[in-house]
């Protein structure tokens, strides 16, 4: 139990940015989650590789453990830390029976804070991730490293009729809107970062530039996963008297996700399912169902400024001014789940119903093993007693993201801009457009100051500080975040992060 809350604790302190980003550090989280030309040490694996091979500090080795990680967008949000420290546990651990009750007034907020005008669902997303350890060397020619990490994500988007029970009018038709989706993976990951200068192209000019090329090949493991997709859309046409029903219901699950699902489906009520197989994260975090391969590579252009000459030597020195721009692709690949899976396909299932469904009297936050039992306690009819499952083995891509990015630096000055879109919708992603905008100055050579802010499609806003102290042998960072309330006037703290120590030799 102690190690269980010592985890959640330490994964509320240590929080960074959602949507697209593919790894959370105190030095992007406090520039606004960007980093794709800034990060340069083990975790550019994750990232961009090609920045394995940029000198931007004294040293050819650093290394580093436990650099942990969480993202929270929640439903509701409190001014109170404490409570909003209670708010980010439930999002983590097993389904709580009676733990998310709300009223009329609760009802309203959700609206008012995550529907805008006529908007019929809500995106959300927690995520925990921890670089379990990293290390990473830089030779004349060329630099390698090696991590590992463990990360967890819940995506969920719930429709604003379980919230309302008054329509949406839109073009003479009134929209009850009640879907719900809501997918959960963990993965683990062992990388093995490369990268050097790619000399012909470097050599067919004499301008103060350098290309660089990274790739960094892994090892993935497969956790408990869930991918739920709950089309439910209700409408009626203006002087009608019909209201029909559409709905597309797709759902898959391996570990212990199936076992809930398969325990519900054999006549084990809800509550007991999730109980009986829906365990803490911090005891089934490193359960493996499944096993495959990845790919993160990138690409860099380091152009050095004014008399700063370090892409033209060989030798370890450190660059001060340069302008460098990246593109990078990470989580190419594919995980398979060794054991049978459990799964629904349903497309287009058309009816007629007497009138348009009421609302729940829970809040829907991803709580794993949510989806199952607020399915069966409030949908009008249960999509898991109403359609046929199949058993089957499956394998599913992992969350393949693109990104591009452009810093300048000049002496203690450092001004970034990062751009990311997923390309598959996952538990780590999804297709919106995340902009992140950041800006480092250092009053003092060891003291940055960092800034930054997140903008993306129908997510909330984040701004972000952060400072970090860093001596030849050793940093440690900070940086907090601020949620922007993109669809009230309601600002929120949504966490602390901390860095663990990371070393340079």
């Amino acid at each position: 139990m102690r190690i269980g809350t010592l985890t959640i604790l330490l994964g509320f302190i240590l929080v960074s940015f959602g949507y697209s980003q593919p790894v959370l550090t105190p030095k992007n989280m406090a520039l606004g989650g960007g980093g794709s030309t800034y990060i340069t040490d083990y975790n550019a694996n994750f990232y961009n590789p090609a920045n394995l091979h940029i000198r931007d500090r004294k040293g050819r080795v650093n290394l580093g453990f436990l650099i942990t990680g969480t993202y929270f967008n929640p439903v509701q949000s409190f001014s109170n830390l404490d409570d909003q420290r209670k708010n980010f546990t439930d999002y983590l651990v097993q389904y709580k029976p009676g733990s998310y009750s709300i009223g009329q007034t609760e009802k309203k907020q959700i609206i008012d804070q995550n529907y805008s005008a006529k908007r019929l669902t809500s995106p959300h997303q927690s995520r925990f991730e921890t670089t379990l350890f990293g290390i990473h060397w830089k030779n004349k020619d060329n630099a390698y490293s090696i991590a590992m990490r463990t990360r967890t994500s819940s995506t969920f988007e719930v429709g604003r009729n379980w919230y309302s029970i008054v329509p949406v009018t839109d073009n003479d038709v009134a929209y009850s809107n009640q879907t719900l989706r809501h997918r959960h993976q963990t993965l683990h990951e062992i990388s093995f970062g490369y990268a050097e200068s790619i000399d012909f192209f470097n050599h067919l000019s004499s301008r103060l530039h350098n290309i660089i090329i990274g790739i960094a090949p892994k090892l993935v493991l497969g956790g408990a996963y869930q991918n739920a997709s709950w089309k439910n859309v209700y409408s009626q046409e203006s002087g009608s008297n019909v209201i029909q029903r559409a709905q597309d219901f797709e759902y898959a699950a391996v570990g212990r996700f199936k076992d809930a699902t398969q325990d519900y489906l054999g006549g084990i009520s809800a509550n007991q399912a999730i109980q009986d197989n829906i365990n803490p994260i911090s005891d089934q975090i490193f359960d493996i169902y499944g096993v495959g391969a990845g790919l993160d590579i990138g690409l860099t252009y380091l152009l050095t400024l004014g008399s700063d000459l370090t892409a033209l030597n060989n030798r370890n020195e450190q660059i001060h001014s340069s302008l460098r721009i990246s593109v990078s692709i990470t989580d190419i690949g594919f995980v398979s789940y060794k054991d049978d899976g459990i799964s629904y396909n349903v497309s287009k299932d058309t009816t007629n119903v007497a009138s348009f469904p009421s609302t729940a009297s829970d809040a829907f936050i991803g709580a794993p093993g949510q989806f199952l039992i607020f399915a069966d306690q409030f949908a009008e009819t249960n999509p898991f007693k109403d359609f046929t499952s199949n058993t089957n083995r499956f394998s599913v891509l992992l969350p393949t993201a693109l990104h591009s990015g452009i810093l300048l630096e000049f002496n203690r000055v450092k001004l970034s801009g990062d751009i990311s879109m997923g390309l598959t919708n996952s538990a780590f992603n999804s297709k919106k457009l995340v902009a992140s905008f950041g800006a480092e100055i250092r009053p003092l050579k060891f003291l940055p100051l960092r800034a930054g802010t997140q903008l993306a499609s129908e997510l909330p806003g984040y701004i972000s500080l952060g400072t970090a102290l860093e001596t030849r042998y050793w940093d440690f960072s900070i940086a907090t975040q601020l949620s922007m309330g993109t669809y009230s006037s309601i600002s929120n703290f949504t966490g602390l992060t901390v860095a663990a120590l990371q070393f340079h030799l």
